[in-house]
């Protein structure tokens, strides 16, 4: 019985740490988006709904970008895929001169 018993509290810790560190992750990933758009916003002069609308198109490629980022090397198709949804996204939130002015100063490639 007492075998079953710390069988289940070591089961449970297992659990509660997992959550811990899901939550670190989307605290690291809310920072990430939040200091993009802020960064953003002081380079290209964009009003609030942008900026939160920016927040949360970063918020997702940071989330998707994450769950690629342990094999970087073998995930180069897709981490480009995700550059281009999310310029796709920002270029529907920017206005033309908005856009351009974000490709010329984020994107160099």
């Amino acid at each position: 019985m007492k075998k079953l018993i710390t069988l289940c509290f070591f089961a449970f810790a297992l659990v509660c740490s997992t959550q811990g560190l899901d939550a670190q992750n989307i605290k690291e990933i809310n920072g990430f988006a939040s200091e993009k758009a802020k960064e953003i916003r002081k380079v290209i002069k964009i009003d609030n709904n942008q900026l939160e609308e920016v927040y949360q198109a970063y918020k997702e490629f940071q989330t998707n970008y994450v769950k690629l980022s342990d094999d970087i090397d073998g995930n180069q198709k897709q981490i480009k895929k995700l550059n281009a949804i999310l310029d796709e996204k920002l270029k529907d939130i920017f206005n033309e001169e908005q856009f351009d002015k974000y490709l010329a100063t984020y994107r160099t490639e």
